[in-house]
């Protein structure tokens, strides 16, 4: 599997997104995680951190089968608690961040997220969302209140219903699928995945060096982006 990553700061003070890859050679598995710190909390960088040193322990340490939703679910659960710890006694807004996990195994892929932080799967029938945001915007999508076009500009597209080291037990959404050769997964933040389009994914897909591409694809993204760019984080997979 080839994969590639990309992080930027954008125009803010602190790039509170993480971005992690890490491969289990004897089960032939890869996992792709990416953290996105929520703006305007304390210590969304610490959050977001907390989350890849979790994850970088459990998939070091657990014995439950890497193709198994229980250890995607394990991880999450993990890195909650771990974000909570951060937090400061009756602290009005504690540490929070979203968390997107992909395990790719060689017979399926699993993946788990809570918060904001998109997967989308390029493949030959085009390019899907794999996933579905904790905001309140997918709320009233799923509501009929707005449509899917309304959705893009809606004022509360970034306010989100789910984060890890929030108060409320988060309940990650899982699910399984099953790419074939050549299709490319990507994991992206808010401030990444608003800039990409179905144009990128294919530029993406037909590139010699995913790296590469990555890299100078998103510098000319965040060129051109208009002042108050968030951070950018994605990783990219092509199987």
């Amino acid at each position: 599997m080839h994969y590639a990553s990309f992080t930027a700061i954008g125009d803010r003070k602190e790039n509170q997104d993480r971005c992690l890859v890490l491969e289990d050679a004897a089960a032939g598995a890869y996992l792709l995680a990416v953290a996105d710190g929520t703006g305007g909390h304390r210590n969304g960088a610490e959050a977001a951190e907390a989350c890849m040193n979790t994850i970088r322990e459990e998939w070091a340490v657990s014995r439950i089968p890497v193709e198994s939703p229980e250890r995607i679910d394990r991880m999450i659960m993990r890195s909650h608690q771990a974000v909570k710890a951060l937090a400061h006694e009756r602290e009005h807004r504690p540490p929070q961040t979203t968390l997107t996990i992909l395990v790719v195994t060689p017979s399926a892929t699993w993946s788990g997220h809570v918060g904001d932080t998109r997967i989308f799967h390029y493949s030959d029938a085009g390019l899907q969302a794999r996933t579905r945001d904790h905001s309140v915007t997918e709320m009233k999508l799923a509501s009929g209140r707005i449509t899917e076009d309304e959705a893009q500009h809606d004022p509360d597209l970034n306010l989100l219903t789910q984060a890890l080291g929030s108060r409320d037990l988060p309940q990650a959404s899982i699910q399984q699928w099953h790419p074939q050769a050549g299709d490319l997964l990507c994991l992206a933040s808010d401030g990444a995945w608003s800039l990409l389009n179905d144009d990128d994914f294919r530029l993406l897909v037909a590139s010699n060096s995913l790296q590469q591409t990555t890299q100078d694809l998103m510098t000319g993204k965040l060129e051109q982006a208009p002042a108050g760019q968030d951070n950018a984080t994605l990783v990219l997979a092509q199987t």
